[in-house]
């Protein structure tokens, strides 16, 4: 076999190759609210300063939603939203009341109820979603009213590759935030999406090199 068909078939693998890929993972938004400003969300985007100093937006309550469009977004398969949600003072729904919902793109996508440390200091149950991370009546500095306050993670993965999408993040209480309340915090945004091996693409660029020399050299 001579080189220019070498170079040919060398060429050609690399076409097929270039289907094998890997992940990547891209920060689009991030926010932890502590300059401020919560730039990005509108609706409801009023950021609180806790007694310890913690920033948040917040307080929701009465379905108060602070939505988060980003637009613009590079070819992708999915979206990753990682956020925490505070369930300050006497949150007690668990079946019915005190819940926090997502939206995405206008869908709900879940509704958690939240029973934290209500009447009694003894209630903990919820949410089925996020992840408790802590339940500390001493944390933001609110005080021991009914449990203080406690701290949820969340993550979640979308399939999506629209150039837009859209959050929504709903409190859903009963009462006013001196008695019952949610805060959002450390709001993350990924693209998620595939990309060529290195290899790959050196291993095309050496095949089409070849492949153009040997069409010079046959047309001379």
């Amino acid at each position: 076999m001579n080189l220019h068909k070498q170079f040919l078939i060398s060429s050609i693998l690399a076409l097929g190759l270039g289907f094998s890929s890997v992940s990547s993972a891209t920060i689009i938004y991030s926010n932890d609210f502590e300059s401020g400003s919560a730039s990005g969300f509108t609706g409801f985007n009023t950021v609180q300063t806790s007694p310890t100093g913690e920033n948040f937006i917040g307080f929701l309550t009465f379905g108060a939603s602070p939505t988060l469009n980003l637009t613009g977004l590079a070819s992708h398969t999915s979206v990753t939203l990682d956020f925490d949600v505070y369930g300050i003072r006497s949150l007690d729904g668990t079946t019915s009341s005190d819940a926090f919902a997502l939206d995405v793109n206008g869908a709900r996508q879940f509704t958690d109820y939240y029973g934290h440390n209500g009447f009694g200091g003894s209630l903990i149950s919820g949410p089925v979603t996020g992840t408790l991370v802590s339940n500390d009546p001493t944390a933001l500095g609110y005080g021991h009213f009914y449990g203080g306050a406690s701290t949820y993670h969340y993550s979640l993965t979308f399939i999506d590759s629209a150039p837009s999408i859209n959050f929504d993040f709903i409190g859903l209480t009963d009462q006013g935030w001196s008695d019952e309340a949610f805060g959002l915090d450390n709001v993350t945004v990924s693209i998620n999406g595939t990309v060529p091996e290195p290899s790959i693409l050196a291993l095309m660029g050496l095949g089409l090199l070849g492949f153009s020399v040997s069409r010079r050299k046959t047309h001379k």
